[in-house]
């Protein structure tokens, strides 16, 4: 008996692909409360990447692009190209709008853990609950049309300091996943290296902006 348990899995379809979805988010949301009310070090990521493992574990199987070394430089080049473009076109005008933090007033296990939470721990977690198992289940009753804009939406919601692009980066990456068949895995270095991006720049913007006024006599 404890055998056929700790070997069952749930059948692949849709109903149940939403359903562990939905309850990932929930459980990951209700454990962190727990936990942040406890004071616990790192969390969000705890919390996250044991939802991922678990996903992972019940629905392993999922369409993939072989790996290889151009598709890594593709993924690499991609997720620093839209990292740049977030840069340009949306931190760099809301610079006065941002609560910057300089590097030097970071302690290290802070920027360590929000470096491994923000590019590998959340984008692992996302990619795997919101643009597989949602994704695949919603698109089985709306098509992939629909699925795409309920599921981008959802994402967007939960970003609220970032809705609009939040929701152009999960159309992208969602168009990803069933256009170019890339896995979770896959999506989550893009996913990954544009949460990078946006965290060293709010991290390194008021040193670049501090050195071109002390070099070029006029702000950034």
């Amino acid at each position: 008996m404890i055998n056929k348990i700790a070997h069952w899995k749930p059948r692949p379809i849709a109903d149940n692909r939403i359903f562990v979805a939905a309850i990932a988010i929930v459980s990951v949301g209700a454990a962190q409360g727990i936990l942040n009310s406890f004071d616990v070090f790192g969390s969000k990521a705890i919390t996250e990447i044991l939802a991922f493992f678990a996903c992972a574990w019940l629905f392993p199987n999922e369409p993939r692009r072989k790996w290889s070394l151009r598709l890594g430089a593709g993924l690499i080049a991609t997720g620093l190209l839209l990292g740049a473009i977030w840069v340009l076109f949306i931190g760099f005008p809301g610079r006065y709008e941002t609560n910057f933090t300089p590097l030097t007033e970071i302690p290290l296990r802070f920027y360590a853990l929000g470096l491994v939470t923000s590019c590998i721990v959340a984008p692992l977690f996302e990619e795997k609950v919101v643009r597989h198992l949602l994704l695949d289940g919603a698109s089985y009753y709306f098509g992939k049309l629909a699925a795409t804009i309920g599921v981008s939406a959802l994402f967007a919601a939960v970003h609220v300091d970032a809705i609009v692009p939040a929701f152009l980066l999960s159309v992208f990456l969602c168009a990803g996943t069933q256009f170019f068949n890339l896995n979770s895995a896959q999506r989550s270095i893009i996913h990954g290296l544009v949460n990078f991006s946006m965290l060293h720049w709010v991290i390194f913007y008021p040193t670049i902006r501090d050195f071109l006024k002390s070099t070029l006599g006029s702000p950034l």
